[in-house]
């Protein structure tokens, strides 16, 4: 059985079509109910002991606390302990009882720029979850680093998100190289590389996919 854990969210929603248009069983694990998906598709539970993860195979993690674009630069002590509850011990959690049961391909997305020993707090907590996951022995583990995330929001954008796309429309021509995993990019070709590096078409190994480009972890 494949699991989907954050089908509300931007990507998450994308990774539940990309499931569906390609005819892989999935059941997302949701704490309300969605309307795209069917009733076999999804289970709504409370809590994570509420539910026991059996026959796992693949998993898909796409959860985070919602923040506002300038919690990523500089995030006050309130939402630090909200993101960090989210982002990081429950990702971890989870990540654990999937794989107590069985579960041997873990894709989750991640950040540009996620690195422990960043002084930028959102990127390090990203890092140390990263690090922490690649010691769980996966046989396969994805981490999608995607710079800002274009794509339909339940919520409208605020001014400041509407900037940051603005200004990638200019500057993303001008990323070449080591700075194209920079640009903005659609969330729904996220949802398609993590599916991608998770078929047979990719060995057992740990990988990053950085804007288009899926590439083995060193």
């Amino acid at each position: 059985m494949n699991f989907l854990l954050g089908s509300t969210g931007l990507v998450g929603s994308f990774l539940a079509d990309e499931l569906k248009n390609k005819k892989i069983s999935f059941l997302a694990i949701n704490r309300r109910k969605v309307d795209y998906l069917s009733s076999d598709q999804q289970i709504i539970i409370n809590e994570i002991n509420d539910f026991d993860f059996l026959d796992v195979d693949k998993s898909y993690i796409s959860l985070g606390y919602p923040l506002k674009w300038n919690d990523l630069i500089f995030m006050k002590k309130n939402i630090k302990k909200l993101f960090y509850e989210v982002d990081f011990e429950l990702v971890l959690k989870l990540a654990k009882k999937l794989r107590m049961n069985g579960c041997h391909t873990l894709a989750i997305v991640s950040a540009v720029g996620a690195n422990k020993s960043s002084k930028n707090y959102y990127l390090s907590i990203k890092g140390k979850l990263e690090e922490e996951l690649r010691c769980m022995g996966f046989s396969k583990l994805i981490f999608a680093r995607p710079g800002h995330l274009l794509g339909k929001r339940d919520k409208p954008r605020d001014f400041g998100t509407f900037l940051i796309e603005v200004f990638g429309k200019i500057s993303d021509p001008f990323l070449l190289g080591k700075l194209k995993k920079f640009r903005n990019i659609q969330a729904e070709k996220v949802a398609e590389l993590l599916i991608k590096a998770t078929s047979e078409e990719f060995e057992d190994d740990d990988y990053v996919i950085e804007f288009d480009q899926i590439k083995k972890l060193t």
